[in-house]
């Protein structure tokens, strides 16, 4: 029996590690995943052996550790391709403003730069066509009725360079900002989505290169994304809001959106096209108007391309 090798990144918790289940539920399927303390992943380790599931250090706010994740990756597959690879950590900072070590702002490296630079570096290890999917969110989306409930006002594109370094509004509060930050990492994921898609068709390189797409999971109270909020704030996410979220539009459950989730990375749903943004029913949808805006994809594009080339 032929194996199918996938990488998720985020599988530790929430929907990355439902999403591994899921993926590990077939025999066929070999996983990579990528974490910031191996060791500590024992739910993950409990799915599967280490003929089957290679837990390895990332540190997707640290583009040294990014570049040495990738290594290490090249060297387990010892030839073989990723079927399919999943963009999935993120995290949500509540506390000041916080820069990296390469002078980013967390939440921006750790959401999306480190996503995009390890696609790069990981781009001749893909199978022809293989799904390359970043989690999106509906908070990238200032018309997005449920977002603004939790005090998302959408993601601010203020330009490749300032987004980078986390100076978005300084007129808004450091609560405000963080939600803000959040937002557009989110909108950067899927704005790169679009802009890869269109730089590949442009290209001639469509066919065989891999297909971007954007996932959407919904809001999903009771994940690990509060972690860094105050104790009040935590529990009412982990306790009260999965009630109450059974009532609002947008809002989905780990589980649910983990099948969706594998679905897209199998190949058992859009298994052709790439710039796609689907949601967690399946529902191919625009995303925000900022979304898709070409010039602002290209710019992100640009500064991408030079954060690798940097390294």
């Amino acid at each position: 029996m032929s194996s199918s090798h996938h990488l998720v990144t985020g599988a530790t918790s929430g929907i990355g590690l439902e999403l591994a289940r899921l993926l590990l539920a077939d025999p066929a399927n070999r996983l990579v995943v990528g974490a910031r303390r191996p060791e500590a992943a024992a739910a993950l380790r409990a799915l599967a052996g280490p003929e089957r599931l290679a837990i390895l250090p990332l540190d997707l706010a640290s583009l040294a550790t990014t570049e040495a994740f990738a290594g290490q990756v090249g060297r387990y597959l010892a030839g073989q391709r990723l079927a399919s690879l999943a963009a999935n950590a993120g995290l949500q900072i509540a506390g000041p403003h916080r820069l990296t070590a390469d002078g980013y702002e967390e939440t921006f490296q750790a959401n999306f730069l480190g996503h995009a630079v390890l696609i790069e570096r990981l781009r001749g290890h893909l199978a022809p066509a293989a799904p390359v999917v970043l989690t999106a969110s509906g908070t990238h989306d200032p018309a997005a009725k449920t977002a603004r409930l939790f005090g998302f006002r959408g993601g601010l594109f203020v330009g490749a360079e300032r987004v980078a370094r986390g100076e978005l509004d300084p007129a808004a509060s450091p609560k405000q900002l963080g939600l803000d930050r959040y937002a557009t990492s989110k909108l950067c994921a899927i704005l790169y989505v679009h802009g890869m898609a269109r730089r590949a068709a442009t290209a001639g390189t469509a066919a065989d290169g891999p297909r971007f797409i954007a996932f959407d999971p919904g809001l999903m109270p009771g994940t690990g994304l509060a972690r860094e909020r105050s104790a009040v704030e935590r529990w009412a996410w982990s306790t009260v809001l999965p009630v109450l979220a059974r009532a609002l539009p947008g809002t989905s459950t780990t589980r649910r959106s983990a099948l969706a989730y594998a679905r897209l990375l199998t190949g058992r749903a859009f298994a052709a096209g790439s710039g796609l943004h689907v949601d967690f029913t399946l529902a191919e949808t625009p995303g925000s108007r900022d979304s898709r805006r070409a010039d602002w994809q290209d710019e992100l594009l640009r500064f991408v391309d030079r954060a690798a080339l940097e390294r």
